[in-house]
């Protein structure tokens, strides 16, 4: 969000009659000035998209929505199937990894943590499911390709942890111009740094 200061500033220069900066121009301008992304809210916005500086570094790791960084694993494999499935090809994949050890099927016993977790950071940790929706856009020529301005990545990254999806972006005027990007795809998505 604009602050009032920013605001006075560009009206001071549109009044005078200079041209008026590229966006870009204007999110580096806002930067230097307020010290953080451009982020230009607006009342469509339902989900929340999270940048996390985890290194430090200005290398901003994404998440969409919040979720406890450590899920309830602890689940038998009949609420396992019940809260990760997602249609009838999905219940027998899952039923499937159950029996491969030739045992006989028990849903109520519980799931491995390592099948958990690896499901977990696939499909449904916070940072997968940024993942996920970021690699589905059209993102444009700003964030994605050797003449961007920002840089946005997406896929599957070697981490301390372990690999897992990731999407992350170089630095905050990368932030400011996926905000832009995905106000104009459909205006529902809100960066917040966390």
């Amino acid at each position: 969000m604009l602050s009032r200061r920013t605001f006075l500033k560009a009206s001071v220069a549109a009044a005078s009659g200079l041209i008026l900066p590229s966006w870009i121009e204007r999110a580096e301008t806002f930067l230097k000035i307020e010290g953080k992304p451009l982020f230009e809210s607006l009342p469509t916005h339902r989900q929340t998209l999270y940048a996390s500086d985890y290194w430090g570094k200005g290398l901003y790791e994404l998440s969409l929505d919040y979720q406890d960084p450590e899920p309830d694993h602890d689940l038998t494999w009949q609420q396992f199937i019940e809260k990760f499935a997602e249609g009838q090809e999905e219940f027998d994949e899952l039923l499937e990894q159950r029996s491969e050890d030739g045992q006989a099927l028990s849903l109520e016993e519980e799931v491995g943590s390592d099948l958990f977790y690896r499901y977990w950071d696939e499909k449904y940790a916070p940072e997968a499911r940024a993942n996920a929706l970021l690699s589905n856009l059209d993102l444009g020529p700003e964030l994605i390709g050797g003449s961007a301005t920002g840089g946005i990545y997406t896929g599957y990254m070697l981490m301390n942890t372990g690999a897992r999806y990731v999407a992350s972006a170089d630095n905050e005027l990368s932030l400011s111009l996926l905000q832009k990007r995905l106000n104009d795809i459909d205006g529902t998505i809100a960066i917040e740094l966390a």
